[in-house]
């Protein structure tokens, strides 16, 4: 049925209601109203029915269940279901009148593009009187819901007073749900600061959603962001750590942020996804926005938070290697009024892997709660634990992994710890607040804190590889203990004024920022000595670990920083935006030990300006540059005694964006060129002094593109060409070396299809390839490169809606299978952090999930 003959009989609906109100005569009158209706119930009898229990919420939410039940094709913009209510469906209708009635009083209609493809539109001023006219004569509480979605209010019981949403609660709500649809994020928060398109952005900037996470299940960044362009492993996805490197650059603490704030331990404690609800990575410098930091980019988590709607679900999954892994996510409002929310994230891990003595055992809570406490303010108090049990792995030589061994090929099970006497065990703590107040509909201001902990526990004990023997099969190990409780905490804190105006006929957004940092390690004590040796062939693990005759060290340090920046998008033409940004920081370092005490100050300028020209609506061309800045440690000094200028980096990057389709498909499309200068380096003269004189050079294109191909059928894929390289060092044997664990192309794709209809309504099939070129395992080391690889991954999947009343008193189960590495391939991942140990891509592998939602 076409959007036009929807409307002509919505006017003669309407029209025959007026005309008998105001007595024009009866006969012509009913016969218009008898015509529409059956022409409408011929419709509805050729329609598919189906079964709605959607209460009344916000509109955007309210629609995210409607495609739940039909799987049609909504689309809307952000600005037109703002702070509009449902006044939702219930009961077996067609899937047209469940949206006519969800959309009533609230102003707004459709248009059809195909007979499962709507688009939201407002109600002309033509169409909107005959349909009030009619709600006004059949229902009255139509003009009650109507006049509560003008104000933006929230629905509640019958009898309660209604209470106002903030527009910023409303927006996020939309956009957990979709989170959870769709491989496709049409906004992040993260490169702008701003709630701006990312089509608008110029810069290189991609979100992995929940969706991909859970359909994926990943339960790490790092085999999550496999999916992201540019981002590369150095550690096993079975460590203690998150070592990555972006663009070619290594990603330390300072490139891991959660909900905007800088988390600095994200990387010592190996962030899980249980409670993430999308990742958003920033390529490029970020020093304008979040100061100090690598010139690859950001990684910033997105967490969960609360829903006003009550909903419950439980998953446990299990898999080889003695794999089993339960979680509990429950959300809903804590008092009838619903402005007191809150959301539970908890998950809980038991798992080998399938290197030996590598354990994985972990248990996870992150409660929240979400005070909405009137029309323009939400409160969000937040809290996470995390506590891992851990026996590190580290890499085995290249000599019988890629390389051929004397003695044969290392099995991929080999570890090279202290066996059952080794432990890494670390804990983590993160507490904070987010506010955010509308003063008006042009201005508002977001203040955020957070306290973060991370301790090792007392005596943790580990052993790394040192050197091969010529038999190529006695590894000298080293092995590292650590006496004492090691604890370290962090506070972070920003605050944004973002305002919208108009001036020289040009609209801005202005946002102004202030941002406060503390990192500070309490105690580091450790002490390294020496390991028995281990026959890699022939492995005795029952050795007791040697004693330690040297006494132990002790690190203590302090990072302080404070930032301020600003940042203009300007809207130069309707077609043409452009971003210009400038910050201010001042560093303090100190680093103490128990014969030294050193300390730094340093500030930096960082700016960025960008360009984005839309041609056609739903392609975006852009251009910027960006700087960011990284101070050098406080404890290295030149030979002169003088401390070094801090690194800095540059970045130009060209590139294209596509929204098409109706937002359904994604793609960036990005050529950089970034440098990261000041690079320290060994001083010729004097070989126990560093100079910063070295230069390091990245350039390379990338593609990412996400998709909603049809309904059921969602796709991303990746590819990279990066060129990263030693340009400058004082040692000529360095220069023009590939840097470590980048590859020059990589490729990736996964895609599900997920049927709508027929017999196998409910089961869903995936599959992934995962692609790799040659990559040089370190630059300080002469040594062939590590070959390249392909890894395919599948999955299958069912999910079945359950009837209304079932004796579980459950919506849903879903059911998936995933396999990794379906052709057990064996090949070698990476090397650890750029040295000549290297790791095994971990073999076939299942895990099997059952769910269940509330």
């Amino acid at each position: 049925m076409t959007s036009e003959k929807r409307t002509v009989r919505a006017w003669m609906r309407g029209l025959g209601w007026l005309c008998v109100m105001v007595e024009l005569g009866v006969s012509p009158c009913v016969s218009v109203g008898a015509i529409a209706h059956a022409e409408e119930a011929q419709v509805a009898m050729s329609e598919p029915m189906y079964t709605f229990d959607i209460p009344s919420q916000p509109l955007s939410s309210a629609i995210d269940e409607f495609i739940k039940v039909t799987n049609w094709q909504v689309g809307y913009g952000a600005d037109i279901t703002r702070g509009v209510v449902s006044p939702g469906v219930s009961g077996r209708h067609s899937a047209r009148e469940a949206l006519d009635g969800m959309l009533s009083g609230t102003g707004l209609t459709y248009r059809s593009s195909s007979d499962d493809t709507v688009t939201l539109e407002r109600a002309t001023s033509s169409l909107v009187a005959p349909v009030v006219a009619g709600a006004a004569a059949g229902a009255a509480a139509g003009a009650v819901v109507a006049a509560s979605a003008e104000e933006g209010t929230s629905s509640i019981a019958a009898g309660q007073k209604p209470v106002k949403v903030p527009e910023i609660f409303v927006k996020d709500v939309r956009e957990r749900d979709n989170d959870t649809k769709s491989y496709v994020a049409q906004e992040d928060g993260t490169a702008m600061r701003t709630d701006t398109p990312i089509r608008d952005v110029p810069q290189s900037v991609q979100v992995i959603t929940r969706k991909v996470i859970e359909e994926q299940r990943t339960f790490r960044l790092q085999n999550t962001l496999e999916n992201v362009s540019g981002i590369n492993a150095t550690d096993a996805a079975l460590s203690l750590y998150d070592n990555l490197l972006i663009r070619g650059f290594v990603a330390t603490e300072r490139s891991y942020f959660r909900n905007g704030l800088l988390d600095p331990f994200a990387q010592f404690i190996a962030s899980d996804t249980y409670n993430i609800r999308r990742i958003e990575v920033l390529k490029g410098p970020a020093a304008v926005l979040y100061g100090q930091g690598d010139p690859g980019g950001i990684i910033n988590v997105v967490t969960n938070k609360a829903l006003s709607e009550a909903a419950y679900s439980a998953n446990v999954t299990l898999g080889n290697f003695n794999f089993y892994r339960s979680e509990i996510d429950a959300t809903g409002p804590l008092n009838a009024s619903k402005t007191l929310l809150y959301r539970l994230n908890v998950a809980g891990q038991k798992a080998n892997s399938f290197i030996d003595f590598a354990n994985r055992d972990l248990v996870a809570v992150a409660p929240s709660v979400t005070w909405l406490m009137g029309a323009r303010t939400a409160l969000t108090v937040d809290f996470d634990y995390l506590r891992r049990w851990s026996n590190d792995p580290y890499g085995l030589p290249a000599e019988g992994t890629y390389l051929p061994n004397i003695n044969g090929p290392l099995p991929r099970n080999r570890s090279v710890t202290l066996g059952n006497f080794s432990n890494l065990n670390r804990t983590s703590y993160r507490v904070g607040y987010d506010i955010s107040h509308q003063f008006n509909d042009a201005w508002s201001i977001r203040n955020a804190y957070r306290h973060s902990i991370v301790t090792d526990d007392k005596n943790s004990l580990y052993a790394f590889p040192d050197t091969l023997d010529p038999d190529q099969r006695t590894l000298q190990r080293l092995q590292v203990l650590q006496p004492a409780i090691n604890r370290r905490h962090a506070d972070s804190m920003i605050t944004n004024l973002i305002g919208h105006l108009r001036f020289l006929e040009m609209d801005h957004t202005l946002l102004t920022g202030f941002e406060l940092r503390q990192e500070k390690t309490d105690q580091f004590m450790y002490q390294v000595g020496a390991a028995p040796p281990l026959d890699l062939y022939a492995p005795d693990y029952s050795i007791p670990p040697l004693p330690f005759t040297d006494p132990p060290n002790n690190f203590l340090a302090t990072n302080r920083t404070a930032g301020f920046y600003m940042q203009d998008q300007i809207a130069i033409l309707h077609n043409l935006k452009a971003v210009a940004g400038l910050r201010f920081d001042y560093v303090h370092q100190m680093n103490q030990t128990a014969a030294t005490s050193d300390s730094s100050d340093t500030t930096a300028v960082s700016p960025r300006l960008g360009l984005v020209y839309q041609p056609i609506e739903p392609v975006s061309l852009y251009t910027s540059w960006t700087r960011g800045f990284q101070p050098s440690s406080p404890g290295s000094f030149n030979a002169s005694g003088q401390l070094f200028n801090p690194e800095r980096s540059t970045q130009y990057e060209v590139g294209a964006k596509i929204f098409a389709l109706e937002n359904r498909v994604s793609a960036t499309l990005a050529w950089f060129h970034l440098t990261r200068q000041n690079v320290l380096t060994t001083d010729p003269s004097n070989f126990l002094f560093q100079v910063a004189t070295g230069e390091q050079r990245s350039q390379g294109v990338e593609l990412d593109v996400t998709a909603r191909v049809t309904p059921g059928w969602n796709v991303i894929a990746s590819y990279a060409y990066t060129d990263a390289e030693v340009t400058k060092d004082n040692d000529p044997q360095l220069l023009n070396k590939r840097l470590a664990n980048v590859p020059y192309n990589k490729f990736t794709i996964w895609s599900t299809y997920h049927f709508q209809e027929g017999m196998l309504r409910g089961f869903g099939v995936g599959g992934g390839l995962f692609a790799y070129s040659d990559r040089n395992g370190s630059i300080f080391v002469d040594q062939p490169v590590m070959p390249g690889y392909i890894r395919a991954d599948g999955a299958v999947y069912y999910n079945r809606a359950l009837e209304h009343g079932n004796w579980l008193g459950a919506k849903g189960v879903d059911v998936a299978v995933n396999m990794r590495n379906l052709l057990n391939q064996r090949y070698v991942a990476t090397s650890y952090n750029g040295t000549p140990q290297f790791l095994f891509g971990e073999p076939f592998t299942v895990l099997a999930t059952v769910g269940i939602k509330f």
